[in-house]
């Protein structure tokens, strides 16, 4: 059971980056949960409106259960709570998730749960500022923020419906963008106050969030039929397709991820809240693809072709998904490939796949111009499912064999050191020890 009532809290990091790990705990895995519902519910509004009031409706909705997740990650990545008081916090936290689920769509339901969870959130950051003396001066900005984003929440409560979005958009403009500002620029606080987060953490997150985006559009595909008949080859073939293109999209954001010394939350103030940025559009991107897949899937159980339409959400959604892994991996490794220590051949095969890397997003864009100059609204969802399967794996062949020959060539490491003899190939260890002889 439980050893206290409250406790007082301790801090995830230090600003030395000389911390110990910290894993996701049980409580926002069970958080997780509710965000695979969140997502459940985001993308069947995105495939009941295909148009461009539905895209950006979609990216709204996903933004306000993105932030809302961000809340608490970013409190917990700080701060570590396990007192019963904080679970009792973190129950209404939960309550107003899954209010906001239930409800669906903007109105008086889901302000409701939007309360809830900045009011929950409130209140730790509240047991923060009485139980720990060092963290009051950056808690103190956090409650100043909540409250003011709590008063409107509440004002739009009495005012007409026509104002419940913008709304919700100031107020999501002040946590995905005002917060961070004040933070990166320092402004009420002194030198010395602020509290980091713990990169680790914030990372496994991250990626926690990624898998369970994913993980919605993996529901969408591999359901039980209750009808044997639907069990065909084609389908199965089709599964098959769908899950590899599932996996890759997953293992293009994962291999990016480098080392804790390496991050971009590390590297820089600018970098780390670029990196927490760039996962705002990341989400519905790859939500995207799930919903692009189910529409895939209904075609095959239909056996009716794919529309030209459905096929570009299928490859736009792909290629905004890499664009913004390819942004990622620029604040992670920009400046750092090629190193100052490379020679000028291995410089200019790194600048060339810079450019191919940064191209890459542009590719599936001309897979599906090639398939609907071919086929129009004909298209076999089978042949969709394959090209873009084959693109994925083609990709992560290129890169895996360019990077294993930059590593073979002793190139491809992330210290920005000069490499050692041990790690250059014998050709260039033998032609150093000749010249320093020499």
């Amino acid at each position: 059971m439980l050893r206290s009532v409250w406790s007082q809290p301790s801090l995830s990091a230090d600003w030395s980056g000389d911390y110990d790990e910290k894993s996701a705990e049980w409580f926002e895995l069970f958080l997780d949960l509710l965000m695979v519902t969140a997502c459940s519910s985001v993308a069947e509004t995105l495939k009941e409106d295909l148009t461009l009031h539905g895209l950006i409706y979609f990216v709204f909705l996903t933004s306000a259960y993105t932030v809302s997740w961000t809340l608490y990650t970013g409190f917990h990545a700080r701060f570590n709570e396990k007192s019963l008081l904080h679970y009792l916090f973190l129950y209404v936290w939960l309550v107003g998730l899954g209010g906001m689920v239930l409800a669906g769509e903007p109105g008086v339901t889901f302000t409701i749960g939007l309360i809830l969870i900045r009011a929950a959130q409130l209140m730790m950051y509240s047991a923060v500022y009485f139980l720990l003396r060092r963290a009051r001066p950056q808690a103190f900005i956090d409650i100043v923020f909540l409250s003011v984003n709590l008063g409107i929440l509440c004002i739009s409560l009495l005012l007409p419906s026509s104002w419940t979005i913008p709304c919700y958009v100031v107020v999501l403009l002040l946590e995905a963008f005002g917060r961070l500002i004040v933070a990166e620029r320092q402004w009420f606080l002194k030198p010395g106050h602020s509290l980091p987060a713990n990169i680790d953490h914030m990372n496994e997150r991250y990626g926690c969030l990624v898998m369970v985006v994913l993980g919605e559009s993996i529901v969408s595909i591999i359901i039980n039929f209750h009808d044997p008949a639907l069990l065909t080859l084609r389908v199965f073939f089709m599964m098959h397709l769908a899950l590899l293109v599932i996996f890759s999209m997953a293992l293009f954001y994962f291999t990016i991820q480098p080392p804790r010394e390496f991050h971009a939350m590390r590297r820089s103030r600018y970098t780390g809240i670029a990196f927490g940025w760039m996962h705002l559009p990341l989400f519905p991107s790859l939500l995207a693809i799930g919903v692009s897949l189910k529409l895939v899937t209904a075609a095959v159980l239909a056996d009716k072709p794919l529309l030209a339409s459905h096929t570009w959400w299928l490859f736009s959604s792909i290629a905004a998904s890499m664009a913004i892994m390819v942004i990622i991996r620029l604040l992670h490794f920009g400046g750092r490939h090629p190193s100052s220590f490379d020679p000028i051949h291995i410089k200019r095969i790194k600048y060339v796949w810079w450019a191919v890397i940064c191209a890459s997003p542009l590719f599936p864009l001309i897979c599906a111009a090639s398939l609907v100059s071919a086929s129009g609204d004909s298209i076999d969802p089978i042949h969709a499912l394959v090209v873009a399967t084959a693109f994925n794996v083609a990709w992560i062949l290129a890169e895996s064999a360019m990077m294993h020959q930059l590593l073979k060539l002793g190139y491809g490491q992330l210290s920005g050191e000069e490499p050692t003899e041990s790690s250059q190939p014998k050709e260039t260890s033998r032609l150093l020890a000749s010249q320093s002889q020499e």
